[in-house]
């Protein structure tokens, strides 16, 4: 079973994700499901300037961060079947890229932060091999290995899309994190199709 499903915690409805997949688990647990995959994100990271691998002790700063890590834990923890957790990026696909909402706007913090996106096709074909070579009970980060900084990629991608390119704002210091694929190309023997 491929678990996708968004924590949709933006608002301050005070909605709990975990409580809803805490109820979810247990249908799980009564079917005849042995294998989870859990689509995850890179939010379980705190931004704080450095390299991070899955040894990187999530450090959660939003919600949808919070209560993400607990639902990979009450997963990996569940002993009627075998999980495994990808953390993504942020989603690019044919329809779907972030400067299309960041083009124009102007004042964006952390310019210098390094951008950690991953193309649809990836997060399909990253899937595919992890249910192809039966890897089960471990963490993946999964982000193009690809990390120039906001400002030169967004700028870039206004540019070759015709639209205005986002101001950034200088006065305040960047921050931000590198997520490291590193485990998953080495074990999955992956190479990224898109960088972006």
């Amino acid at each position: 079973m491929i678990i996708n499903i968004p924590p949709g915690l933006r608002g301050s409805s005070g909605e709990s994700f975990v409580a809803k997949m805490e109820n979810f688990v247990q249908f799980v647990e009564k079917s005849s499901i042995k294998k989870v995959i859990f689509v995850s994100s890179n939010s379980v990271y705190a931004d704080e300037n450095q390299i991070v691998t899955e040894e990187t002790i999530p450090n959660p700063e939003t919600e949808s961060g919070k209560q993400l890590f607990i639902v990979e834990n009450l997963l990996l923890q569940n002993t009627n079947f075998q999980t495994t957790i990808l953390r993504f990026g942020g989603l690019i696909g044919e329809d779907r890229h972030p400067i299309t909402f960041l083009a124009g706007r102007s004042n964006l913090e952390n310019p210098e932060a390094p951008i950690n996106l991953i193309h649809q096709v990836d997060c399909i074909e990253i899937i595919r091999i992890i249910i192809e070579k039966e890897v089960w009970n471990t963490v993946f980060n999964a982000v193009a290995p690809f990390h120039p900084s906001r400002k030169k990629y967004y700028t870039k991608k206004a540019e070759e899309l015709n639209l205005v390119p986002p101001q950034f704002n200088e006065n305040q210091p960047s921050v931000g994190k590198t997520i490291s694929s590193d485990k998953l190309i080495r074990i999955l023997n992956y190479e990224f199709k898109n960088l972006g």
